[in-house]
């Protein structure tokens, strides 16, 4: 499961998801037609389910208030951070 959480300033909306046990080439972040979306994507390689792929996914609509063409993805331990600038 995916947990996202939304910040949102007067400046900018900021969107978190919780990605632990994955690095930042495991994850895809997309804007399309003003729907953002985040898939995290892993190949499992040890134990039972070796071979299998685990894949999370989060979409969500933004809102008209954000630029949704100037976003700025980081990630850092586990910790997938999107923001977006609110337009002027």
């Amino acid at each position: 499961m995916l947990y996202v959480d939304v910040n949102e300033t007067d400046d900018e909306l900021q969107i978190v998801a919780e990605l632990h046990g994955l690095t930042a080439n495991d994850v895809d972040v997309t804007v399309e037609h003003g729907v953002l979306t985040i898939i995290a994507e892993r190949r499992v390689s040890d134990g039972r389910n070796a071979g299998r792929t685990i894949r999370v996914l989060s979409s969500m609509l933004l809102p008209r208030s954000v630029d949704a063409h100037r976003l700025n993805a980081y990630f850092d331990d586990g910790v997938m951070t999107v923001t977006f600038p609110k337009h002027r």
